[in-house]
């Protein structure tokens, strides 16, 4: 064989190597590019079903814009955050870490709803997954750089909801208290639950699920569904009364007086919901009994 012939031979051969190195690197490129483009329809899909089961039900007095916006610049204990609240009391922005949204995406769903378990009578504010129209309008109490306090009263008087909504250091969370008072002269059993739908990164299909005290929406990095974050509603200490965490296979607020009729248990690429249910049991007249709870990201 000529000198010629074994050069050529050699440029063949190293060509070769060097195409067979880079098939797994051009085809774990084109499954990117294919997974990408999975998901950004699979976004957009989602989004237009959110606006539209979110369609109805929206009375006037619901929104989910943004009356205070609160931010915490990561330092080297803490991690960035910002959420916003609504006139009414809704968490209607949750990102963290920065440019990360984990609410404010398609439909901005997320609040709160009271059962009056003595009349069967419901109460609720989702936002853009809609309200009740049972309530007065909301009153701000206080405000400073960290926190908001908003009372609302429903519309029969019955019920007085107070929410403390502030800023947690360290650990980049917000804290949620719900105070509720019965307002008549006699006791009234009720339930209260708070409900968001979590569209974790930005990515509409998660993985969610519930315990005793929390509920969670998150896409795992071993389920290929990137970005790969999470948000966890939870107790914030101890609570003395019944609760349970759990996910509903709507992104759309339940009745709180039936908040488990979509529980489906645990939830697999879907889009959701997570609920915190929390039994208060009996409040003596002109008594208040309220809850702790705390949003994270993960």
């Amino acid at each position: 064989m000529s000198r010629k012939s074994i050069v050529t031979l050699s440029m063949l051969l190293i060509c070769g190597m060097s195409f067979a190195q880079e098939l797994p690197t051009r085809r774990g490129e084109a499954l990117g590019v294919a997974r990408a483009m999975e998901n950004a329809n699979a976004n957009a899909n989602a989004a237009a079903a959110q606006k539209s089961l979110s369609a109805a039900g929206v009375s006037p007095d619901a929104t989910s814009n943004c009356a205070w916006t609160f931010t915490s610049p990561a330092t080297a204990v803490d991690k960035y955050l910002q959420f916003c609240v609504t006139v009414n009391g809704n968490i209607t922005e949750f990102q963290s870490p920065q440019g990360v949204e984990s609410i404010r995406n398609g439909s901005y769903n997320e609040g709160y709803g009271i059962c009056d378990v003595t009349s069967g009578a419901a109460y609720y504010d989702y936002a853009d997954s809609g309200d009740s129209g049972n309530w007065q309008p909301p009153q701000t109490l206080a405000v400073s750089a960290t926190s908001v306090k908003i009372a609302r009263t429903t519309s029969d008087g019955i019920w007085t909801l107070t929410q403390t909504i502030a800023m947690n250091k360290p650990g980049a969370s917000a804290s949620v208290t719900m105070s509720l008072k019965n307002n008549t002269a006699v006791n009234r059993v009720a339930e209260i639950i708070r409900f968001a739908d979590v569209d974790a990164g930005g990515v509409f299909t998660n993985n969610l699920d519930g315990t005793n005290d929390s509920a969670w929406g998150y896409n795992a990095i071993s389920g290929g569904h990137p970005p790969y974050y999470g948000l966890l509603l939870q107790t914030n200490g101890p609570s003395p009364f019944s609760h349970e965490g759990f996910a509903i296979n709507t992104p759309v607020g339940p009745n709180p007086c039936s908040s488990g009729a979509n529980w489906v248990g645990t939830l697999t690429l879907k889009d959701g919901g997570i609920v915190f249910w929390q039994y208060l049991g009996s409040i003596a007249r002109n008594a208040t009994q309220t809850v702790k709870e705390k949003y994270t990201a993960f």
